[in-house]
């Protein structure tokens, strides 16, 4: 495995990914699901990932409104169109994405084929380690900035938490580019 500091998605990526027809039922992408011991599915159309569903899917659009998951069709409660990267995707860039987008699972797509799945349990499997090369590179950071305040330096966002390579003060926080955009746009 490469440093961990260079890993990318297809480094820590499930190449396993169970799939399920868009025309299959609730019901059986749970068995699938079950079968495997996995909590989540990729819905496919035409041999093309589609869609996923989640375990959480599952229970807030199915079972917690009484429906009958024998009834209901996977696309029917799928979430899509899907988030994905591509396999040279870093880990740092996937976490982002994950965050923004409120997710816990991606999609891994190589030239529009299906690749791999990388899921927020993956990533935290390698996090102690990544854990490790931010605080250093956010302590020779901060030696950065304390020479040279008015440049951008590497650390923790403090709008989004994420790690940034050109965080710039704005109003006493150190905010990434995302979120200094968000910041103007308010």
């Amino acid at each position: 495995m490469e440093k961990t500091h260079n890993l990318v998605v297809r480094d820590i990526a499930s190449h396993e990914v169970i799939t399920c027809l868009e025309t299959e039922t609730v019901q059986k992408a749970a068995q699938l699901m079950s079968d495997a011991d996995i909590g989540s599915i990729v819905i496919t159309k035409n041999d093309k990932p589609i869609g996923i569903i989640t375990e959480r899917d599952i229970v807030v659009r199915v079972v917690a409104v009484g429906k009958d998951p024998k009834n209901i069709l996977v696309k029917d409660i799928m979430t899509s169109p899907l988030i994905v990267v591509e396999p040279n995707t870093t880990i740092t860039d996937a976490m982002r994405l994950m965050a923004k987008s409120n997710i816990r699972r991606l999609v891994i797509l190589n030239n529009g084929e299906l690749y791999g799945i990388i899921s927020s349990r993956d990533i935290i499997k390698v996090s102690p380690s990544l854990i490790e090369i931010l605080i250093e590179m956010a302590s020779s950071s901060q030696i950065v900035y304390d020479k040279y305040p008015e440049s951008s330096v590497a650390g923790i966002c403090d709008g989004c938490g994420l790690w940034s390579d050109s965080l710039i003060e704005v109003d006493g926080l150190m905010l990434c580019e995302s979120c200094r955009e968000e910041q103007i746009e308010e």
